[in-house]
């Protein structure tokens, strides 16, 4: 396939031009600013150091988040760099980025000459967690080194996480036994990993041992933050996310691989310590215009025919409607209008967050968005910690059920790009259990209870309906099932709450492993039962495909008393 450019300034010139507010906080024209200088190069001895016959890398994408510059043919470029900025590189697709002792990527050099400041606009900050220590002067060069990818192929798998989000060391247990154990070693194959923010829950001291989990994968490791990321002492969002930036770098960046270009998007504006948004929430969901002046020129430099994967931590847009009109939404970007601007030219793209933990989204944004390009998916991501690691029943490892609101339960992804497309397969949690087949059938109202109790054994109510949760489905899903071995039905999409977690919900309300009430999910077919059915037992098989072609098949069997 032959990749095209436009001319990055015809591409630049079509867009606004950003706030003076914006080019002040990205350093433009700050005195203090200085030229960083450096090269991006290939470090054939894997030592960290360019030595005699290492040759640099053209073409690749370098800033200060602000500008962006290209390296030349010697691999070498020129930046101006000011204070309490982070300067990155986009790894280039071909290659891979050095990482650090955990495997996460060292693709950026944070410029704090005096450390990260204890007062800002006159306000004396408290620091509650590590930030950054004095950088000193600039270095005379800050190279960056590469390794060639000796499989560099267009087809290639990626994990996504949403939301590990462990508040205390217990969660991380959890963490550990659910996820880590789970991918230790790389069973899938995967390239890297990607989290989409809520590293951890508030408590920032978790950072490292998190880390060090997440190293088990041997891959490398690529983060963004989250609400739960934050800084809250800060008094202002230039400052929010200090301790983050400390272990994981810059909170918006992009990086290739293949055909595909990952652009990392930090969407939550903090309001400051005390203060608070519009609709009194201490954050919204909002790209500010720093960034966007930055996309803008990252993309600039990336083939139009390019897969664009846009990872933000609060979902772009959220949102489901069924064939009643019923409309469900969730959390949303404010200036998600301005984002597809910038993103016009493209006609490619694949959009995955997190944030939400009572349901995930899978939405096709297109006309009503405001889209006139190919529709492509923003897609909300089912939890990693689900509803959370302290919610529902323990098993016998003493891992938390955490089954989301929705009905899903909670999981990772693996992603399976072959050149510009991509296909998200869920992978629930436990891995290996009845819920990696992918969906949940349930009667709605169960059966009547014989006496002395019953499982799925009883008399059957007027009206019962069978209701399959498809787990992270959506509306451009199709779902079937066969009653006792006959013909398929098409079963009937529906905004509404999985019965399923109603029962749950009711059943541990007032205990320790209680959950969240059941929200409207997005992934919910039901089809009634015909009034007469056999005495005895009976049969129902389910099955389905998703918009992406993954199918699952499911079977439940009930017994129906005179």
């Amino acid at each position: 396939m032959t990749r095209t450019h436009l001319p990055a300034w015809i591409f630049l010139c079509s867009l606004p031009l950003a706030s003076p507010a914006a080019l002040a906080q990205c350093g433009v024209a700050d005195p203090a600013a200085q030229t960083a200088r450096g090269t991006v190069f290939v470090d054939d001895n894997g030592d960290g150091a360019r030595n005699a016959g290492e040759r640099g890398v053209q073409g690749v994408s370098v800033s200060n988040g602000c500008d962006v510059v290209l390296t030349d043919a010697d691999g070498d470029y020129a930046i101006a760099l000011a204070p309490l900025q982070i300067l990155f590189v986009s790894q280039p697709s071909g290659y891979s980025i050095a990482v650090d002792d955990n495997n996460i990527p060292r693709f950026y050099y944070r410029h704090y000459p005096e450390g990260t400041p204890d007062t800002i606009g006159g306000t004396a900050v408290a620091w509650r967690y590590e930030v950054a220590n004095a950088t000193g002067p600039l270095p005379d060069a800050i190279d960056f080194p590469l390794t060639a990818i000796a499989d560099d192929s267009v087809q290639f798998t990626a994990h996504a996480f949403a939301d590990p989000q462990a508040r205390s060391e217990l969660d991380q247990d959890k963490l550990r036994e659910d996820l880590v154990t789970t991918l230790i070693g790389n069973p899938f194959g995967a390239q890297f990993g990607v989290t989409v923010g809520d590293v951890v829950f508030d408590s920032l001291s978790l950072y490292d041992r998190h880390k060090e989990m997440m190293a088990l994968m041997d891959i490398p490791q690529w983060y963004l933050p989250g609400n739960h990321d934050i800084n809250f002492e800060s008094p202002d969002a230039r400052f929010a996310n200090e301790t983050y930036k400390l272990h994981f770098g810059p909170t918006y960046y992009s990086f290739n691989y293949g055909n595909v270009h990952f652009v990392a998007l930090n969407n939550v504006e903090y309001a400051g310590a005390g203060n608070r948004m519009a609709d009194g929430e201490a954050y919204r969901g909002y790209i500010h215009d720093e960034q966007l002046y930055w996309l803008a020129r990252d993309l600039a430099h990336v083939p139009k025919d390019n897969l664009i994967v846009i990872a933000s931590h609060i979902p772009l847009v959220s949102e489901a409607v069924d064939a009643n009109g019923t409309v469900t939404t969730g959390p949303q970007t404010e200036n998600f209008a301005q984002l597809l601007e910038i993103l016009e030219p493209f006609e490619h793209l694949y959009g995955m967050a997190g944030h939400d933990t009572s349901n995930s989204w899978k939405v096709e944004v297109g006309h009503s968005h405001g889209w006139h390009g190919q529709p492509w998916i923003a897609h909300t991501l089912a939890e990693v910690r689900g509803n959370g690691w302290g919610t529902g029943p323990q098993d016998l490892r003493g891992v938390s059920d955490a089954m989301m609101q929705d009905g899903n339960p909670n999981g990772f992804y693996l992603l399976r790009f072959d050149d510009v497309d991509v296909v998200p397969q869920f992978m629930p949690f436990p891995y290996g259990a009845d819920a990696s087949q992918g969906l949940r059938i349930t009667l709605d109202p169960p059966l009547s209870q014989a006496e002395g109790g019953s499982v799925n054994r009883g008399t059957l109510a007027d009206g019962t309906r069978v209701v399959v949760n498809l787990f992270d489905g959506g509306v451009r899903d199709s779902v079937w099932l066969s009653l006792n071995g006959a013909e398929r039905q098409p079963m009937t999409y529906v905004v509404r709450t999985d019965p399923f977690v109603e029962r749950v919900y009711q059943q541990l309300t007032g205990t320790d492993q209680a959950i969240g009430p059941a929200t409207a999910s997005a992934h919910v077919w039901e089809l009634p039962l015909p009034a007469a059915l056999p005495v005895g037992v009976n049969r129902i098989e389910v099955f389905s495909v998703d918009e992406f072609g993954q199918q699952h098949q499911r079977a439940f069997s009930f017994e129906v008393m005179p």
